[in-house]
């Protein structure tokens, strides 16, 4: 296929004709090997691709998830969230 030990998702996804979003399932469905790089980048071996699209994959092997990746704050999380306030009274005009 190219000279690059490993594909990204986009690469895989552009030669099987699918969307990134179906390569990254099967990748998280551990159908699709792959290594994680960081919390949303991964790359998967050529050879694992190749073995993917001939059908010769015996047993799916996990992700690999590197312990230094850390979980991020949720933004707002633990906030207290403001009141409602009063309705305001509409005033007519004349």
């Amino acid at each position: 296929m190219q000279d690059k030990p490993f594909l990204s998702p986009n690469e895989i996804a552009s030669e099987l004709a699918v969307s990134t979003s179906t390569v990254l399932r099967l990748i998280h469905e551990q159908r699709l090997p792959a290594i994680r790089v960081s919390e949303r980048i991964y790359r998967i071996p050529v050879a694992a691709f190749e073995k993917y699209k001939a059908g010769a994959l015996e047993s799916p092997s996990p992700a690999r998830v590197s312990s230094e990746t850390k979980r991020r704050p949720r933004i707002g999380a633990g906030e207290r969230l403001p009141e409602a306030a009063e309705p305001i009274e509409r005033v007519r005009s004349a």
